[in-house]
């Protein structure tokens, strides 16, 4: 993630030269993003869409990763918008804003900024979105690989020529709008792996009780941007994914669990950080957690990946909405005139 105004509103010129000291390469982006998706992509078992496995699919995904970023600074509405979804500020205790829990978050954003407003600390464009950026992407994943299930069948199976050409084509373009969305969407999947994206204590351990005394450094931007590019290599995180796992659960509750293990890592890294264990002279302390960070980036968006494939058989498509799964066993036809649209 690159510098955002909750950095800079926060941050003195010696802070933010720190920051921007890290070059081209600076955030979890450049290089990190990158290989997040790579690795998550390359290790997708032969279940997934056959379109996402190839190696131009696997390059045009590590690139899309960085599109989030590499979109900033481009005015307003957009930015005050959208750069809050890189991250959330979650406490010691799990709270967001001394509102709602990160546990029992609220169903969608217009009630999340109810309950922060409530609390009386601000909303989600200073405390951050991040959980309902990565919802809200795999939703629209769910959705995409449930069109493109039935464009498939359609395109052997529809009544007519023209209408097997026109799922033909249709399928075609949902690959296009697949590799997008997923791209785009593992983006945030990325940012939450890292523990300064999740935390109160984002860029310095701020103004909270320390009794660890922890460094009082901005270690974001060296840390995300600068250590990797200098020691963090993409074979390094494919070698580290977990085992696969299978997500059968809400995907609310998910994304809660993922966050909490996230914020819990902010600890270790400042203690880390201030023991010296990401120095140049020897980097191999902060190496080892670094990679064990992108590595659960990767298997977690692997993992959420084939969670929204295997939804996306019991998702619906076009209108009236029809059953995807009633398309598949073959129980109602191609639906053309639903998905076409006929108004």
């Amino acid at each position: 993630m690159n510098i955002d105004g909750r950095y800079g509103r926060r941050l003195g010129l010696a802070g933010l030269m720190v920051l921007l000291g890290a070059g081209p390469a600076l955030p979890w982006g450049a290089d990190g993003h990158r290989m997040v998706t790579v690795a998550a992509i390359r290790a997708l078992p032969d279940e997934a869409p056959g379109f996402l496995r190839t190696p131009l699919a696997v390059e045009q995904l590590g690139e899309l990763a960085r599109e989030p970023d590499r979109s900033k600074g481009s005015g307003q509405p957009h930015d005050g918008d959208l750069d809050p979804a890189h991250f959330v500020n979650i406490d010691d205790g799990g709270r967001i804003g001394g509102g709602p829990l990160l546990s029992a978050l609220p169903r969608n954003r217009s009630e999340y900024d109810t309950a922060l407003r409530a609390a009386g600390e601000g909303d989600s464009a200073h405390f951050g979105y991040l959980p309902y950026a990565l919802i809200d992407g795999w939703q629209q994943l769910v959705k995409d690989f449930g069109y493109w299930r039935v464009d498939r069948i359609g395109e052997t199976r529809a009544a007519t020529a023209d209408r097997k050409a026109w799922f033909g084509r249709d399928r075609a373009l949902r690959e296009m709008l697949i590799l997008r969305d997923l791209g785009y969407w593992s983006h945030f999947v990325g940012d939450a792996a890292q523990p300064l994206h999740v935390s109160i204590h984002y860029n310095s351990w701020g103004n909270y009780p320390n009794p660890n005394n922890y460094t009082a450094e901005r270690i974001h931007g060296p840390f995300e941007g600068a250590f990797v590019h200098a020691h963090v290599a993409q074979a390094d995180v494919d070698g580290a994914l977990a085992a696969p796992r299978s997500i059968e659960g809400p995907i609310q509750a998910e994304v809660s669990d993922y966050l909490e293990a996230s914020r819990r890592e902010a600890d270790p890294l400042f203690a880390l950080w201030t023991a010296h264990g990401f120095d140049a002279a020897d980097p191999s302390r902060g190496k080892a957690f670094t990679v064990h960070r992108l590595a659960v980036g990767a298997s977690e968006l692997r993992d959420l990946v084939m969670a929204a494939w295997r939804a996306s058989a019991t998702s619906t498509v076009g209108y009236p909405a029809v059953k995807v799964s009633d398309v598949e066993t073959g129980a109602v036809a191609p639906p053309y005139e639903e998905m076409v649209g006929v108004d």
